[in-house]
């Protein structure tokens, strides 16, 4: 953390006393590594399970949304062959591609369909993204579903024990309340979870493909 962080903790710049936030080029300038991804991105369970299914359904071009330092988006670009990521952060994405040159990264939002048509991806990625992204995730399914009907759709979220969540209640809290939401562009193929016994959350996953509109 560099001393000048207007926060003390990088969470504040994203979600803080239950509302978004959404300062995520400003997280990643004064934050040298949040989400300790460096350390934990590479030997991440649910990652590893969900570039297994992947593998699994035959894809080779996946496309990575908030993608931050790129450490997922790598190793979907050694396990498939091909991958991009696209993050919001102008920050995070140079250091993306100082890390990881052999990947494709793009800035932008998630609602842009150019990253779509440039890296003509076979699956999409969301991985631990929706929570940063609700407002926008209506308009994204019908994107997807415009742009990429019958491809792969990988999704990845944390949830939270009973009382503790304070965002995003409204849209899902757990993984059968994920799978509902999204079940109007995606049909769910397969699902689960990796429990963390040390705080009671859970990494919940589902893979499957994008229906038409």
């Amino acid at each position: 953390m560099h001393n000048t962080s207007k926060n003390p903790r990088y969470q504040d710049y994203v979600i803080r006393d239950g509302k978004l936030v959404g300062e995520f080029e400003e997280m990643y300038r004064d934050f040298d590594d949040p989400w300790e991804q460096s350390s934990h991105e590479p030997a991440a369970l649910d990652k590893t399970i969900g570039l297994a299914l992947l593998q699994k359904y035959g894809h080779q071009r996946a496309l990575e949304y908030g993608c931050g330092f790129g450490h997922f988006t790598a190793q979907l670009q050694h396990g498939l062959g091909a991958a991009a990521g696209v993050d919001i952060s102008q920050t995070a994405i140079d250091k993306a591609r100082v890390r990881f040159p052999d990947a494709t990264f793009f800035v932008g939002d998630i609602n842009d369909a150019a990253w779509i048509r440039d890296f003509a991806p076979d699956a999409l990625i969301f991985a631990e993204i929706s929570w940063y992204v609700l407002a926008g995730l209506n308009e994204f399914k019908k994107l997807i579903m415009k742009h990429c009907e019958g491809g792969g759709f990988l999704h990845i979220l944390t949830v939270y024990p009973e009382g503790q969540q304070q965002y995003g209640k409204d849209y899902f809290t757990n993984l059968e309340e994920i799978r509902a939401y999204w079940s109007d562009a995606v049909d769910v193929l397969e699902w689960g979870w990796v429990a963390r016994g040390v705080d009671g959350t859970m990494r919940t996953f589902f893979y499957g493909t994008i229906r038409s509109r």
